[in-house]
């Protein structure tokens, strides 16, 4: 499998520099993966957790145009980017699965967990 990015050095700076971009947003599911993308300088950054679906993609749509999903690697998490993914992408919102895809190649299951 090819990915855009040649190192997790490499992942940070470009999830960073995208994150920075007001249109963009990168969508976590608890306060420990906000705290870990936050200390690598991660903007733009949605926690999920104890809001509902529903409002969490209202509130994308009315922000951002794109969203990075970064859930965690596991059954939960990806029934749960399956879900933000057809809603997002039926609002017109462009999903970027790439970063989560890239965390999946390292096998490491929890965004909290990375190094």
């Amino acid at each position: 499998m090819s990915s855009k990015f040649s190192s997790f050095e490499d992942w940070k700076i470009k999830l960073k520099e995208e994150s920075q971009d007001n249109y963009t947003c990168v969508l976590v599911e608890g306060k420990r993966d906000l705290k870990k993308l936050s200390s690598y300088g991660i903007s733009n950054i949605i926690v999920l957790q104890g809001k509902k679906y529903y409002d969490v993609v209202e509130s994308i749509l009315n922000n951002f145009n794109k969203c990075i999903i970064l859930f965690d690697v596991d059954k939960h998490g990806d029934k749960m980017f399956q879900k933000f993914s057809q809603m997002l992408k039926a609002e017109g919102i462009q999903v970027d699965s790439s970063y989560r895809d890239y965390i999946k190649s390292l096998n490491i299951e929890e965004i909290e967990n990375l190094p």
